[in-house]
């Protein structure tokens, strides 16, 4: 399952807060926000966020695998500490530990697909990250690091989820190029694909196409 938020069109208003992120009606807690809100993670357990899972693909659209299986991660863009977005999570799901599983037999047994459990493995802020689209029709995304490196990003949702949780991206990257215009209710998204038809060279900072993003 995935969780989304939305961002609450405003009127009269210009500066954005983070309260006018509500969650939908029609979703439920994710999996990150619920790591979140077991205790450890407590700067972030109660800030508005907008979780999904995503499988890292190459620039040409073909997915990473290591280790023999596809790369997924779950990105989570929170509000903690400001009205705007602030910072980027990153989870993955690691296997559970064999002492674990016998510990919990008929518990794994019951429910053997949380015989992985998600992870937090990184905490980006956003002034170190930019978000773009980099194909609308295939749901891709690239993230660009503060060191040049960038990676790409395919969401992974059910079919009949997927276009109005994608949008929901694009509402959020049309926020955050844009923080000052929150004053419409209709927010205008325009971006620009980045293309997967031509290669552009390599450079120093491009990491090779199975590094992880987490």
């Amino acid at each position: 399952m995935y969780i989304y938020f939305c961002f609450e069109d405003r009127q009269n208003k210009s500066e954005f807060d983070s309260k006018n992120i509500i969650s939908s009606k029609k979703s439920i807690m994710g999996d990150l926000k619920r790591l979140l809100n077991q205790g450890e993670y407590g700067l972030f357990a109660s800030a508005p966020m907008l979780e999904s899972r995503f499988v890292q693909i190459n620039r040409r659209g073909e997915l990473i695998n290591l280790h023999n299986r596809p790369t997924c991660v779950t990105i989570g863009i929170c509000a903690a500490h400001s009205p705007m977005p602030s910072g980027m999570l990153l989870a993955h799901k690691v296997p559970v530990s064999p002492q674990e599983i016998m510990a919990n037999l008929q518990k794994f047994s019951e429910h053997p697909s949380q015989v992985e459990q998600l992870v937090l493995s990184r905490f980006l802020p956003l002034k170190f990250v930019e978000l773009s689209v980099h194909s609308t029709d295939k749901k891709q995304l690239m993230l660009k690091l503060a060191n040049g490196r960038s990676y790409y990003l395919e969401l992974c949702a059910p079919p009949d989820q997927q276009q109005q949780l994608f949008h929901h991206w694009l509402k959020l990257i049309s926020l955050l190029r844009h923080p000052k215009d929150t004053s419409n209710t209709n927010i205008n998204i325009i971006c620009k694909d980045s293309g997967t038809s031509h290669e552009k060279a390599s450079s120093p900072n491009k990491p090779p196409d199975n590094v992880s993003l987490w």
